[in-house]
């Protein structure tokens, strides 16, 4: 029997929402306070995926304002494709802002569309700023609009109801106001429901929800009604999908899933997981994009094995196209991304089999909520490395290195810079609020600078004339993704910090494991 390897994507890519057009496959994923913004896959046999574009590249997608210096925090997108034209639903969650009348946690729900996914999406259509994992859904004219609420006055009682009204997906504006799908303030499981999609299949509506929270007491569920407002009556066997029972087992925090109808009949369900190389182990990947088989029973589905998922599934019988749609020339489509907006003065090309970049030097550290040159890759495995050469030598006040990031008060850095007494390297720790650093001194000369992970620990080494050094080590633990906050993972990558300076130039960028 042919199978294949869960996750279908590696490395943070949570949330996963998918669409078919003919015999092709499309899926979007959170992309958090990163850029670009909502990554945006393509497959033909539901396994192998390739990363073609991004449906957020520009502030006014997610700014009402157009603000590039503004916070953003983009989770839980829904795609689908509706008449030629593809559309997402997404939330910018970002921290309140007084610029923008906004006085919740979230800036607003938004919509986006393209009729080429590869390319550029169209100015963001705001809807509401109530709460979020906003989901659309298309019969015929009408295009339902589902989201959760957030009411944190009673959490006991229950977080929210899902609601659901209609939209016109071009312009946000709302055709039939909202109203709960959902008896009282909680789920089917739990006091905590969220990730809605809505469906209609053999003259049913079903609802299918994330219940739980997107930790270790992750679940899916489902409803179905003969309305689309319901009421909806919970399936007998829910959680349909859950590994909260398996407290052991490598696999954990599975659901906030999406259904797919494959070309052959067959149907599919792509969600989220976390996984460690030892049982137990750090979760220095984050959450996944994974993938399971579908069986409906009595008009109820069933994924994977009762609602368990192993590493290795039985293959959907879907032939893998070897045509590509991704562009050429981006270098953003090769893993790239870089915290916050983009600042315009980064370089990256291709020479060769390699990656060059340059960076400009600006004030601020990894630390705060700065726009600091850092452009990262993701980590795709428990073992990788990642390696870059500063091959012009950084200014004095200016530190040039790279460092393995799962956020601003967890991460380590491998660093040079030109110190009172000459050229160093050194190791940074910072873990909430303890720091500590580690100090090597050099020669003058391009340093060729590199961080192994073992999947439990990080070390940094510098190799010059010849030489190769440990600088220092960090426990991986440390970087965990269940203790760094922000729903993210370990990212390796270069960065620039310091006074205003020059461009500083990486060569032989790259790595093992990171995309």
């Amino acid at each position: 029997m042919k199978t294949f390897r869960n996750p279908v994507i590696r490395g943070v890519s949570p949330d996963p929402s998918i669409c078919r057009v003919g015999n092709d496959f499309f899926l979007a994923t959170s992309s958090f306070d990163f850029w670009p913004g909502i990554p945006i896959h393509h497959s033909t046999d539901l396994v192998h995926w390739e990363l073609i574009g991004h449906a957020v590249t520009r502030p006014d997608q997610v700014r009402p304002n157009g603000d590039p210096d503004g916070p953003f925090n983009l989770f839980a997108p829904t795609l689908r494709h509706h008449e030629g034209t593809f559309f997402v639903a997404c939330t910018n969650a970002s921290p309140r802002d007084p610029a923008l009348g906004v006085t919740g946690g979230v800036v607003g729900n938004f919509i986006v569309h393209t009729e080429d996914p590869t390319g550029e999406w169209s100015p963001a259509a705001w809807v509401d700023q109530e709460a979020f994992d906003p989901s659309l859904a298309f019969e015929d004219a009408t295009c339902y609009y589902t989201r959760r609420t957030l009411d944190l006055r009673d959490p006991e009682r229950g977080l929210g109801p899902i609601v659901q009204g209609e939209v016109d997906p071009l312009t946000g504006r709302i055709l039939r106001a909202l109203q709960p799908i959902t008896p009282g303030h909680g789920g089917f499981c739990s006091n905590d429901i969220e990730g809605p999609h809505l469906y209609k299949l053999n003259g049913l509506y079903y609802l299918f929800s994330a219940e739980g929270g997107t930790e270790k007491g992750h679940m899916q569920t489902v409803a179905r009604s003969t309305s689309p407002y319901g009421p909806f009556d919970p399936a007998p066997h829910n959680p349909v999908l859950t590994h909260r029972h398996l407290v052991v087992n490598p696999i954990q925090c599975t659901g906030h899933a999406d259904l797919v109808e494959a070309p052959d009949g067959r149907w599919w369900a792509v969600f989220l997981a976390t996984r460690s190389g030892r049982v137990q182990g750090p979760n220095l990947l984050g959450r996944e994009t994974w993938l399971a088989p579908v069986e409906w029973c009595e008009g109820w589905p069933v994924i994977g094995s009762a609602g368990t998922v192993s590493f290795e599934m039985a293959a959907p019988a879907l032939k893998q196209a070897r045509t590509s749609l991704r562009s050429k020339g981006n270098p953003w489509l090769d893993g790239w991304s870089t915290r916050g907006f983009p600042l315009a003065d980064i370089e990256i090309q291709r020479v060769g089999q390699a990656t060059e970049m340059r960076l400009p030097s600006l004030p601020g550290t990894l630390d705060g909520p700065d726009r600091v040159p850092a452009v990262l890759l993701r980590q795709l495995e428990q073992e990788a490395s990642f390696h870059a050469t500063v091959a012009t030598w950084p200014r004095r006040g200016v530190r040039a290195g790279i460092t393995a990031y799962a956020g601003r008060e967890h991460h380590y850095e491998l660093f040079v810079e030109w110190a009172a007494h000459g050229p160093i390297a050194a190791v940074r720790r910072r873990v909430a609020d303890l720091e500590q650093t580690d100090f090597l001194a050099l020669h003058d000369g391009p340093v060729s600078l590199e961080v192994t992970c073992d999947g439990l620990d990080y070390r940094f080494e510098v190799m010059v004339a010849g030489d190769r050094i440990c600088v220092g080590t960090g426990a991986a633990r440390l970087l965990d993704a269940n203790l760094a906050p922000g729903f993210g993972s370990v990212r390796l990558g270069v960065f620039v910090t310091g006074v205003r300076s020059d461009l500083v130039r990486f060569t032989d960028v790259g790595g093992v494991n990171v995309g």
